[in-house]
Protein backbone atom coordinates (compact mmCIF):
# COMPACT_ATOMS: atom_id res chain seq x y z
CA UNK A 1 0.00 0.00 0.00
CA UNK A 2 1.31 3.47 -0.81
CA UNK A 3 0.61 6.35 1.52
CA UNK A 4 0.24 9.92 0.77
CA UNK A 5 2.71 11.15 -0.70
CA UNK A 6 3.08 15.19 -1.41
CA UNK A 7 5.65 15.85 -3.76
CA UNK A 8 6.20 20.15 -3.81
CA UNK A 9 4.87 21.14 -0.50
CA UNK A 10 4.45 18.15 1.90
CA UNK A 11 7.75 15.15 1.17
CA UNK A 12 5.98 12.25 2.82
CA UNK A 13 7.99 9.38 4.00
CA UNK A 14 5.72 6.44 3.90
CA UNK A 15 5.92 3.40 2.36
CA UNK A 16 4.90 -0.48 3.48
CA UNK A 17 5.96 -3.32 1.13
CA UNK A 18 3.28 -6.03 0.36
CA UNK A 19 2.54 -8.62 2.78
CA UNK A 20 2.80 -12.12 1.65
CA UNK A 21 2.36 -15.30 3.90
CA UNK A 22 4.89 -17.95 3.90
CA UNK A 23 7.75 -19.32 5.47
CA UNK A 24 9.96 -17.17 8.04
CA UNK A 25 13.10 -19.17 6.61
CA UNK A 26 16.20 -16.77 5.44
CA UNK A 27 17.78 -18.45 2.78
CA UNK A 28 21.03 -18.52 1.32
CA UNK A 29 20.83 -16.22 -1.46
CA UNK A 30 20.58 -13.69 1.75
CA UNK A 31 21.01 -10.00 0.95
CA UNK A 32 23.34 -7.84 3.19
CA UNK A 33 22.93 -4.38 4.97
CA UNK A 34 25.60 -2.81 2.60
CA UNK A 35 23.40 -3.87 -0.76
CA UNK A 36 20.00 -2.88 0.87
CA UNK A 37 21.97 0.49 1.71
CA UNK A 38 23.43 0.74 -2.01
CA UNK A 39 19.84 -0.01 -3.69
CA UNK A 40 17.89 2.32 -1.13
CA UNK A 41 19.74 5.61 0.05
CA UNK A 42 19.58 7.28 -3.63
CA UNK A 43 15.44 6.84 -3.43
CA UNK A 44 15.90 8.28 0.13
CA UNK A 45 17.22 10.92 -0.50
CA UNK A 46 14.28 11.62 -3.12
CA UNK A 47 11.89 10.91 -0.60
CA UNK A 48 11.02 7.74 -2.35
CA UNK A 49 10.44 4.33 -0.54
CA UNK A 50 9.67 1.99 -3.16
CA UNK A 51 7.99 -1.39 -1.99
CA UNK A 52 10.18 -3.64 -4.81
CA UNK A 53 14.07 -3.23 -4.99
CA UNK A 54 16.83 -4.43 -6.66
CA UNK A 55 19.21 -5.76 -4.16
CA UNK A 56 22.50 -8.00 -5.19
CA UNK A 57 22.73 -11.02 -2.72
CA UNK A 58 25.47 -11.65 -0.94
CA UNK A 59 26.91 -14.73 -3.70
CA UNK A 60 26.74 -11.48 -6.25
CA UNK A 61 23.48 -12.35 -7.81
CA UNK A 62 20.31 -9.55 -8.85
CA UNK A 63 16.95 -10.12 -7.62
CA UNK A 64 14.15 -7.96 -6.99
CA UNK A 65 13.12 -7.74 -3.05
CA UNK A 66 9.45 -6.85 -1.56
CA UNK A 67 10.35 -4.64 0.97
CA UNK A 68 8.66 -4.43 4.07
CA UNK A 69 9.47 -0.49 5.43
CA UNK A 70 9.40 -0.02 9.74
CA UNK A 71 7.23 3.09 9.38
CA UNK A 72 4.21 3.52 11.60
CA UNK A 73 1.77 5.12 9.18
CA UNK A 74 -1.23 6.62 11.72
CA UNK A 75 1.94 8.68 13.07
CA UNK A 76 3.16 9.56 9.67
CA UNK A 77 -0.26 11.08 8.99
CA UNK A 78 -0.75 12.82 12.14
CA UNK A 79 2.35 14.41 12.07
CA UNK A 80 1.96 15.32 8.29
CA UNK A 81 -1.36 17.50 9.41
CA UNK A 82 0.80 19.04 11.89
CA UNK A 83 3.43 20.31 9.32
CA UNK A 84 0.25 21.34 7.14
CA UNK A 85 -1.52 23.17 9.69
CA UNK A 86 1.40 25.60 10.96
CA UNK A 87 3.54 25.58 7.47
CA UNK A 88 6.90 26.29 8.58
CA UNK A 89 9.37 27.35 5.70
CA UNK A 90 11.18 23.99 6.77
CA UNK A 91 10.52 20.92 8.98
CA UNK A 92 11.67 17.48 9.47
CA UNK A 93 11.00 14.34 12.55
CA UNK A 94 12.51 11.56 13.18
CA UNK A 95 11.28 8.91 15.48
CA UNK A 96 12.95 5.76 16.56
CA UNK A 97 11.71 2.48 18.48
CA UNK A 98 14.70 3.19 21.84
CA UNK A 99 15.62 -0.67 22.21
CA UNK A 100 15.61 -1.78 18.60
CA UNK A 101 16.57 1.53 16.67
CA UNK A 102 13.64 0.51 14.11
CA UNK A 103 12.52 3.79 12.86
CA UNK A 104 8.84 4.84 12.92
CA UNK A 105 8.59 7.67 11.15
CA UNK A 106 10.42 10.00 9.11
CA UNK A 107 8.88 13.40 8.06
CA UNK A 108 10.19 16.35 5.69
CA UNK A 109 8.52 19.46 5.07
CA UNK A 110 9.02 22.38 2.69
CA UNK A 111 6.43 25.01 2.78
CA UNK A 112 7.63 26.59 -0.93
CA UNK A 113 8.44 25.60 -4.22
CA UNK A 114 12.04 25.22 -3.56
CA UNK A 115 13.65 21.99 -4.93
CA UNK A 116 15.41 20.01 -1.40
CA UNK A 117 16.54 16.67 -1.46
CA UNK A 118 14.66 14.92 1.81
CA UNK A 119 15.74 17.07 4.91
CA UNK A 120 15.96 14.35 7.10
CA UNK A 121 18.82 12.59 5.30
CA UNK A 122 21.15 15.30 5.77
CA UNK A 123 23.72 15.98 8.24
CA UNK A 124 25.17 19.75 7.79
CA UNK A 125 22.48 21.24 10.32
CA UNK A 126 24.18 23.33 13.14
CA UNK A 127 24.35 20.92 16.44
CA UNK A 128 23.75 23.77 18.86
CA UNK A 129 22.91 23.27 22.08
CA UNK A 130 21.85 19.45 21.41
CA UNK A 131 25.44 19.08 21.72
CA UNK A 132 25.13 19.72 25.93
CA UNK A 133 23.78 16.21 26.08
CA UNK A 134 27.57 14.96 24.95
CA UNK A 135 29.23 17.44 27.53
CA UNK A 136 26.98 16.45 30.07
CA UNK A 137 27.02 12.67 29.83
CA UNK A 138 30.79 13.10 29.62
CA UNK A 139 30.77 15.66 32.83
CA UNK A 140 28.13 12.51 34.47
CA UNK A 141 29.85 9.67 33.26
CA UNK A 142 33.66 10.82 34.63
CA UNK A 143 32.10 11.55 37.76
CA UNK A 144 32.98 15.24 37.56
CA UNK A 145 29.42 16.55 38.58
CA UNK A 146 26.48 15.58 39.32
CA UNK A 147 23.00 16.67 38.47
CA UNK A 148 22.73 18.89 41.94
CA UNK A 149 26.58 20.37 41.20
CA UNK A 150 26.69 23.96 41.70
CA UNK A 151 28.53 26.31 38.70
CA UNK A 152 28.17 29.85 39.35
CA UNK A 153 28.61 32.23 35.90
CA UNK A 154 27.90 36.14 35.71
CA UNK A 155 25.98 37.37 32.66
CA UNK A 156 23.22 36.26 30.36
CA UNK A 157 22.48 32.80 30.19
CA UNK A 158 21.97 32.94 26.40
CA UNK A 159 25.48 34.88 25.78
CA UNK A 160 29.26 33.09 25.59
CA UNK A 161 31.90 35.54 26.08
CA UNK A 162 35.67 35.03 27.21
CA UNK A 163 35.04 37.04 30.10
CA UNK A 164 32.10 34.44 31.43
CA UNK A 165 34.21 31.31 30.91
CA UNK A 166 38.54 32.41 31.09
CA UNK A 167 37.83 34.88 33.01
CA UNK A 168 35.29 34.17 35.75
CA UNK A 169 35.16 35.74 39.08
CA UNK A 170 32.36 35.86 41.47
CA UNK A 171 30.58 39.10 42.84
CA UNK A 172 27.32 40.35 43.82
CA UNK A 173 26.12 39.34 40.99
CA UNK A 174 26.87 36.30 40.06
CA UNK A 175 24.45 33.20 40.07
CA UNK A 176 24.56 29.97 40.97
CA UNK A 177 22.45 27.30 39.17
CA UNK A 178 22.98 23.33 40.01
CA UNK A 179 23.67 21.26 37.44
CA UNK A 180 20.29 20.01 36.33
CA UNK A 181 18.87 23.89 36.49
CA UNK A 182 21.83 24.94 33.91
CA UNK A 183 21.12 21.89 31.46
CA UNK A 184 17.39 22.41 31.65
CA UNK A 185 17.75 26.66 30.49
CA UNK A 186 20.96 25.63 28.48
CA UNK A 187 23.40 28.35 29.80
CA UNK A 188 26.33 28.68 27.74
CA UNK A 189 28.52 30.12 30.23
CA UNK A 190 28.14 27.53 32.50
CA UNK A 191 28.91 24.74 29.77
CA UNK A 192 32.07 26.73 28.30
CA UNK A 193 33.36 26.77 31.57
CA UNK A 194 32.75 22.83 32.10
CA UNK A 195 34.21 22.13 29.36
CA UNK A 196 37.57 24.06 29.62
CA UNK A 197 37.74 23.39 33.21
CA UNK A 198 35.98 19.94 34.20
CA UNK A 199 36.43 18.17 31.21
CA UNK A 200 39.49 19.55 28.46
CA UNK A 201 39.81 18.97 25.09
CA UNK A 202 40.17 14.83 25.04
CA UNK A 203 37.70 14.01 27.17
CA UNK A 204 35.18 15.95 25.13
CA UNK A 205 36.12 14.74 21.61
CA UNK A 206 36.00 11.37 23.13
CA UNK A 207 32.66 11.39 24.15
CA UNK A 208 31.72 13.16 20.98
CA UNK A 209 32.88 10.41 19.20
CA UNK A 210 31.29 7.38 21.56
CA UNK A 211 27.59 9.53 20.50
CA UNK A 212 28.51 8.88 17.12
CA UNK A 213 30.38 12.06 15.78
CA UNK A 214 32.88 11.56 12.81
CA UNK A 215 31.72 7.92 12.69
CA UNK A 216 29.98 6.71 10.15
CA UNK A 217 26.65 4.71 10.80
CA UNK A 218 26.69 1.81 9.40
CA UNK A 219 22.98 0.65 8.63
CA UNK A 220 20.68 0.30 5.79
CA UNK A 221 21.08 3.40 4.69
CA UNK A 222 23.95 5.41 3.95
CA UNK A 223 24.22 8.91 5.92
CA UNK A 224 26.27 11.57 5.78
CA UNK A 225 28.41 11.81 9.26
CA UNK A 226 27.93 14.61 11.80
CA UNK A 227 31.07 16.53 12.77
CA UNK A 228 32.31 17.84 15.23
CA UNK A 229 34.71 20.53 13.20
CA UNK A 230 36.89 21.91 15.93
CA UNK A 231 40.78 22.45 16.91
CA UNK A 232 40.53 21.22 20.42
CA UNK A 233 44.09 23.02 21.40
CA UNK A 234 42.68 26.25 21.12
CA UNK A 235 40.57 26.78 24.48
CA UNK A 236 37.92 28.89 23.44
CA UNK A 237 36.93 26.06 20.61
CA UNK A 238 36.66 24.12 23.72
CA UNK A 239 34.01 26.11 25.47
CA UNK A 240 32.02 26.55 22.30
CA UNK A 241 32.16 23.18 21.14
CA UNK A 242 30.60 22.23 25.06
CA UNK A 243 28.20 24.63 25.16
CA UNK A 244 27.10 24.00 21.34
CA UNK A 245 27.79 27.95 20.61
CA UNK A 246 29.11 27.51 17.58
CA UNK A 247 28.17 26.16 13.62
CA UNK A 248 30.59 24.20 13.38
CA UNK A 249 29.24 20.99 14.80
CA UNK A 250 26.73 19.62 12.17
CA UNK A 251 23.84 17.19 13.20
CA UNK A 252 21.60 15.01 11.24
CA UNK A 253 18.15 14.66 12.58
CA UNK A 254 18.61 10.89 12.32
CA UNK A 255 21.85 10.65 14.91
CA UNK A 256 19.85 13.18 16.66
CA UNK A 257 17.33 10.82 17.08
CA UNK A 258 20.31 8.24 18.06
CA UNK A 259 21.47 10.41 20.62
CA UNK A 260 18.38 10.82 22.58
CA UNK A 261 17.92 7.20 22.33
CA UNK A 262 21.44 6.43 23.96
CA UNK A 263 19.86 8.32 26.93
CA UNK A 264 16.61 6.78 26.88
CA UNK A 265 18.03 2.88 26.92
CA UNK A 266 19.99 3.16 29.93
CA UNK A 267 23.21 4.31 28.30
CA UNK A 268 23.28 1.70 25.39
CA UNK A 269 23.48 2.66 21.67
CA UNK A 270 21.60 0.72 18.95
CA UNK A 271 21.70 1.98 15.08
CA UNK A 272 18.70 3.27 13.50
CA UNK A 273 17.44 1.11 10.68
CA UNK A 274 14.62 1.47 8.08
CA UNK A 275 14.05 -1.97 6.64
CA UNK A 276 12.44 -4.55 8.66
CA UNK A 277 12.35 -7.72 6.33
CA UNK A 278 12.50 -8.54 2.86
CA UNK A 279 10.99 -11.32 0.63
CA UNK A 280 11.97 -12.43 -2.75
CA UNK A 281 9.25 -13.05 -5.42
CA UNK A 282 8.72 -16.68 -3.84
CA UNK A 283 7.65 -14.95 -0.70
CA UNK A 284 10.92 -16.23 0.92
CA UNK A 285 12.60 -14.03 3.91
CA UNK A 286 15.94 -13.23 2.68
CA UNK A 287 16.76 -10.44 4.80
CA UNK A 288 15.47 -9.95 8.52
CA UNK A 289 16.83 -6.98 10.85
CA UNK A 290 18.54 -7.59 13.50
CA UNK A 291 20.14 -4.95 15.34
CA UNK A 292 21.13 -6.99 18.39
CA UNK A 293 24.68 -7.24 17.63
CA UNK A 294 25.19 -3.71 17.35
CA UNK A 295 24.15 -2.58 19.85
CA UNK A 296 26.74 -1.15 22.29
CA UNK A 297 27.14 0.73 25.49
CA UNK A 298 28.22 4.53 25.75
CA UNK A 299 27.50 5.43 28.87
CA UNK A 300 26.95 3.93 32.48
CA UNK A 301 23.32 2.95 33.47
CA UNK A 302 23.46 5.58 36.23
CA UNK A 303 24.79 8.25 34.43
CA UNK A 304 21.86 7.91 31.64
CA UNK A 305 19.51 8.04 34.55
CA UNK A 306 20.99 11.37 35.82
CA UNK A 307 20.76 12.69 32.25
CA UNK A 308 17.27 11.74 32.16
CA UNK A 309 16.46 13.80 35.12
CA UNK A 310 18.20 16.91 33.10
CA UNK A 311 16.34 16.24 30.32
CA UNK A 312 12.80 15.78 31.94
CA UNK A 313 13.75 19.62 33.69
CA UNK A 314 13.96 21.04 30.54
CA UNK A 315 10.31 19.89 29.96
CA UNK A 316 8.91 20.81 33.19
CA UNK A 317 10.42 24.20 34.06
CA UNK A 318 13.70 24.73 31.41
CA UNK A 319 13.74 25.80 27.79
CA UNK A 320 10.89 23.51 26.87
CA UNK A 321 8.19 24.12 29.26
CA UNK A 322 5.92 26.49 27.38
CA UNK A 323 5.54 23.45 24.64
CA UNK A 324 4.81 21.04 27.58
CA UNK A 325 2.40 23.09 29.64
CA UNK A 326 -1.15 21.94 30.47
CA UNK A 327 -0.36 18.07 30.08
CA UNK A 328 -2.60 16.78 33.21
CA UNK A 329 -5.62 17.75 30.90
CA UNK A 330 -4.99 14.69 28.86
CA UNK A 331 -5.15 11.62 30.27
CA UNK A 332 -2.35 9.66 27.53
CA UNK A 333 0.18 12.08 29.33
CA UNK A 334 -0.27 10.20 32.76
CA UNK A 335 2.41 8.12 34.37
CA UNK A 336 4.22 9.21 30.84
CA UNK A 337 8.12 10.35 31.54
CA UNK A 338 9.32 13.12 28.95
CA UNK A 339 12.53 14.25 28.34
CA UNK A 340 14.59 16.61 26.14
CA UNK A 341 17.06 19.35 24.77
CA UNK A 342 16.44 22.27 22.80
CA UNK A 343 18.88 24.13 20.95
CA UNK A 344 18.84 27.19 18.48
CA UNK A 345 21.06 28.82 16.56
CA UNK A 346 21.20 30.43 12.87
CA UNK A 347 22.01 27.89 9.71
CA UNK A 348 22.44 28.14 6.23
CA UNK A 349 21.21 24.82 5.00
CA UNK A 350 18.43 25.73 4.33
CA UNK A 351 19.02 29.20 5.38
CA UNK A 352 17.55 30.46 8.71
CA UNK A 353 16.69 29.86 12.34
CA UNK A 354 16.97 26.52 13.07
CA UNK A 355 15.01 24.98 16.68
CA UNK A 356 15.78 22.20 17.75
CA UNK A 357 13.72 19.59 20.15
CA UNK A 358 15.75 16.35 20.96
CA UNK A 359 14.20 13.91 23.27
CA UNK A 360 12.25 10.80 24.39
CA UNK A 361 9.02 9.71 26.28
CA UNK A 362 8.15 6.08 28.28
CA UNK A 363 5.38 5.23 29.41
CA UNK A 364 4.93 1.82 30.88
CA UNK A 365 8.36 0.38 29.44
CA UNK A 366 7.35 1.91 25.71
CA UNK A 367 10.48 3.76 24.94
CA UNK A 368 10.66 5.93 21.69
CA UNK A 369 13.30 8.33 20.74
CA UNK A 370 12.87 11.46 18.25
CA UNK A 371 14.35 14.70 17.09
CA UNK A 372 12.32 17.65 15.69
CA UNK A 373 13.87 20.33 13.37
CA UNK A 374 12.30 23.71 12.51
CA UNK A 375 13.76 25.99 10.25
CA UNK A 376 12.24 29.77 9.61
CA UNK A 377 13.71 32.35 7.55
CA UNK A 378 12.04 35.16 9.25
CA UNK A 379 8.50 34.14 10.97
CA UNK A 380 8.13 31.57 13.46
CA UNK A 381 4.90 29.51 12.89
CA UNK A 382 5.35 26.63 15.55
CA UNK A 383 7.91 25.26 17.92
CA UNK A 384 10.15 21.84 17.46
CA UNK A 385 8.98 21.05 21.38
CA UNK A 386 5.30 21.33 20.17
CA UNK A 387 5.55 19.41 17.24
CA UNK A 388 7.46 17.05 19.14
CA UNK A 389 4.84 16.79 21.69
CA UNK A 390 2.18 16.23 19.00
CA UNK A 391 3.99 13.49 18.36
CA UNK A 392 4.33 11.87 21.92
CA UNK A 393 0.21 12.93 22.17
CA UNK A 394 -0.26 10.63 18.42
CA UNK A 395 1.95 7.79 19.14
CA UNK A 396 0.72 7.02 23.03
CA UNK A 397 -3.11 7.46 22.04
CA UNK A 398 -2.27 5.11 19.10
CA UNK A 399 -0.97 2.33 21.25
CA UNK A 400 -3.40 2.75 24.13
CA UNK A 401 -6.21 2.48 21.28
CA UNK A 402 -4.54 -0.71 19.62
CA UNK A 403 -4.62 -1.86 23.46
CA UNK A 404 -8.11 -1.20 23.67
CA UNK A 405 -9.13 -2.66 20.49
CA UNK A 406 -7.30 -5.90 21.49
CA UNK A 407 -8.09 -6.00 24.86
CA UNK A 408 -11.51 -5.78 23.54
CA UNK A 409 -11.36 -8.84 20.82
CA UNK A 410 -9.63 -10.74 23.98
CA UNK A 411 -13.09 -10.41 25.54
CA UNK A 412 -15.26 -11.28 23.04
CA UNK A 413 -13.50 -14.26 22.11
CA UNK A 414 -13.74 -15.10 25.88
CA UNK A 415 -17.34 -14.93 25.59
CA UNK A 416 -17.99 -17.02 22.21
CA UNK A 417 -16.46 -19.25 24.14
Amino acid sequence: MKYFFYRNRLISLLFVGLFICCSSNVYADSISKHSIASALTGFAKQSEFPNVLQFKTVDGQKRDGIVEYTFDPKVHNDMASVYLKYRPDYACFVALDVETGAILNLTSFVKSDEQWDNLVMRADYPAASVFKMVTAAASLDMGKLSPMSIIPFNGKSTTLYKSQVLRHKNNKWTRRPTFKQSFAKSINAVFGQIGVFELGADNLNNYAQKFGFDKPMNTDFTLPMSEVNLDFADKWQVAEAASGYTKDITLSPIHAAQMAAIVANDGVMVTPYMVEKIRDAKGRVVYQADNSSTSKRVISAASAKSLRSLMQETVRVGSARKSFQGLNRYKVYNDMEIGGKTGSLTGYSPKGRHDWFVGYANKNGRKVAYASLIINKEKWYVRSAYVARQFVYSYYTGIAKHEAERLNLSDSVVRLK
